[in-house]
């Protein structure tokens, strides 16, 4: 069984926050310095003594023309299932400056990439109990495949994966983005599969033996867990009606993990799977803005 991880470890206080470096010399004798305002805001400044240099903390929103308030609801409007045009009229009636739906995708792609890596770098408390399935994405008129893997316990999206093709190498891709040896894997009946776990996992030593099931859908209902989850994966493509690139499917679908695993309420276990798996972060109200925050 995997090692338990205590809470302590995945917290992260506040106050590390108030610990800045220079942005010229790496020096931590940093005091404040006065105030600089923008047109969204009031941004604290920052002296190095070593270099003297004046610098403002990058939280993420660094030079973006709108609020942080704004950008962080046009996320969780998108991932609660608008479409981006959608989200344009709605901001549009709200607000007086208003924002382009193309402006909403690019803070997808980039809070996407800064997110996924911070949030890649916890380490969750897990059953050990895995389903895995896979769904499919319609991208430039092609049939594409997002992988995903859920851990039975506190339904936290262990591991995912996007490819073009549905055979064994992807599945075992799949596999081997997992942070910790699973007890039991719970599949459907893909043959591929069943070859990815036994290069995977697959061991003569019975001690380390992973328990290896394919279940039938028509008759056995176990593997329901994981078809939960994509429903709601499919309540957001299906909105989307395509991607146009690959790349631009993976960035997407990434960013919904991290929605599905920190952000969104579970209405089965009434909190985020992030908190079932002993992931305490400290965020507030607005959960896009504290994880952006904490992700730069």
């Amino acid at each position: 069984m995997p090692a338990k991880t205590s809470s302590s470890q995945n917290s992260i206080c506040s106050e590390t926050l108030k610990v800045y470096r220079c942005l010229f010399c790496d020096s931590v004798r940093v005091i404040k310095w006065c105030k600089r305002k923008t047109n969204n805001e009031v941004k604290q400044r920052y002296k190095c003594k070593d270099c003297n240099k004046l610098f403002t903390i990058n939280d993420g929103f660094y030079r973006m023309k709108k609020s942080k308030e704004l950008i962080t609801g046009c996320l969780d409007l998108y991932f609660n299932g608008m479409s981006l045009r959608k989200i344009r009229q709605h901001i549009r009636q709200f607000t007086p400056q208003g924002v382009s739906h193309m402006s909403v995708w690019r803070w997808i792609m980039r809070y996407s990439r800064i997110v996924k890596s911070f949030t890649d770098s916890l380490t969750p408390t897990l059953s050990g109990i895995y389903h895995a399935d896979e769904i499919f994405v319609n991208c430039k008129g092609q049939q594409e495949y997002f992988w995903d893997m859920v851990d039975k316990g506190t339904r936290f999206l262990v591991s995912t994966h996007y490819s073009t093709k549905r055979n064994s190498f992807n599945a075992r891709m799949l596999f081997k983005k997992a942070k910790h040896r699973p007890l039991t894997v719970f599949t459907d009946g893909l043959q591929g599969y069943r070859k990815a776990f036994r290069k995977t996992w697959g061991t003569r030593y019975a001690k380390d033996k992973v328990e290896y099931i394919r279940l039938k859908a028509d008759k056995d209902k176990r593997n329901n867990i994981i078809e939960r989850i994509q429903g709601t994966i499919r309540e957001r493509i299906k909105v989307i009606r395509g991607f146009k690139q690959s790349l631009n499917a993976e960035i997407t679908l990434n960013l919904f993990c991290v929605w599905y695993n920190y952000i969104r309420i579970h209405q089965g276990i009434k909190r985020t799977p992030a908190e079932i798996a002993d992931i305490a972060l400290p965020l507030k109200q607005n959960k896009w803005l504290s994880l952006i925050e904490l992700s730069c």
